[in-house]
């Protein structure tokens, strides 16, 4: 799991090697039209001597007119030999990916749009990596696979009530800023917590903020490995701490232990004290298991910054596979 910093950086490398392949290729492919086309080698080889001649002409103060004049003989005669094979008259130009910044990533001093979409690019795949978020859209979230009888903690359907979770969760999803309030999904397990977490993930990732995800149980077992090598040391907990939006999965599925909990909190706290939302899973439903296991100051503060949804219906697992 990367930080910001190091995600930036990463996209840098592969915007550059992008570039790097562009001109490689049109170096390649000029030395292939050159070996086949002597007449286009030669209209090169008479370009570059009349640009020299021009060039030696200024430096000696002497009259240029002749010069020039075969300068612009040869660039004719170069243009139409570059016709000939298709080509514009700058030539074997290479083919960037970004036309704005040529591939180098900076334009005016500033980083072109295609770094963050290339630094999106490497964070989705980073997810996917951990979690099955290309399968996870608004649009696969099926209402239909929960029940239609009412409920009695409810007072309606499941499939109703749902209904209004997923319309809630498409607008914190369209209007979400990195200073929105936390949500948090609790209810048995195969419900759809996670999947309505990635769905809001794919589409927030998609408005160009930066998304993290990680399963507490990963979180934990990482922490856990940086606490005790540091010279193995994977800054998990600085990408979490900064991230705009983190997505902390199946709470209560974790080693728990002191330094779960002293960890829990400063990542918590300090996503609270900077004002950054997380979005939690947890088949906990009871308040007071979930406060007997991460204390009272780890739960108030978990509980106290989201807005809680409790997840209602039947092991959609059962009726198909995959983490729902």
């Amino acid at each position: 799991m990367r930080t910001k910093d190091e995600l930036f950086r990463e996209a840098l490398r592969h915007i550059a090697a992008r570039r790097q392949q562009a001109v490689t290729a049109a170096e390649r492919d000029r030395a292939a039209a050159l070996a086949a086309h002597p007449e286009l080698r030669a209209a090169e080889d008479a370009r570059t001597h009349a640009g020299l001649t021009l060039t030696l002409a200024a430096a000696r103060g002497a009259d240029q007119t002749v010069a020039a004049a075969a300068l612009k003989t040869a660039d004719e005669r170069l243009t139409a030999a570059y016709a000939t094979l298709g080509l514009g008259p700058e030539g074997f130009v290479p083919r960037y990916t970004c036309p704005t910044c040529k591939d180098t990533g900076m334009v005016n001093g500033r980083p072109c749009s295609c770094v963050a979409e290339a630094a999106r690019t490497l964070r989705r795949e980073e997810i996917n990596a951990a979690s099955p978020l290309a399968l996870c859209s608004f649009d696969t979230f099926e209402l239909d696979r929960y029940p239609a009888e009412p409920e009695p903690e409810l007072g309606g359907t499941p499939r109703d009530y749902m209904g209004k979770v997923l319309a809630y969760c498409q607008r914190y999803a369209n209007s979400f800023t990195p200073e929105s309030r936390g949500l948090m999904f609790i209810g048995s397990a195969g419900l759809g917590k996670t999947h309505m977490a990635l769905a809001i993930a794919d589409t927030v990732l998609n408005r160009g903020f930066d998304v993290l995800y990680t399963s507490s149980a990963a979180l934990a077992a990482q922490l856990g490995r940086e606490h005790f090598d540091r010279a193995a040391e994977d800054p998990w907990l600085d990408a979490c701490k900064e991230a705009d939006l983190l997505i902390l999965d199946d709470l209560g599925t974790e080693y728990i232990s002191q330094l779960t909990i002293s960890v829990l909190y400063e990542l918590i706290n300090t996503r609270m004290l900077c004002h950054r939302p997380t979005i939690y899973t947890s088949n906990i439903v009871d308040s007071s298991i979930f406060e007997a296991r991460y204390t009272e100051k780890v739960a108030s503060r978990i509980l106290g910054s989201c807005q809680i949804f409790k997840f209602f219906g039947t092991d959609q697992r059962l009726k198909r596979g995959g983490k729902r």
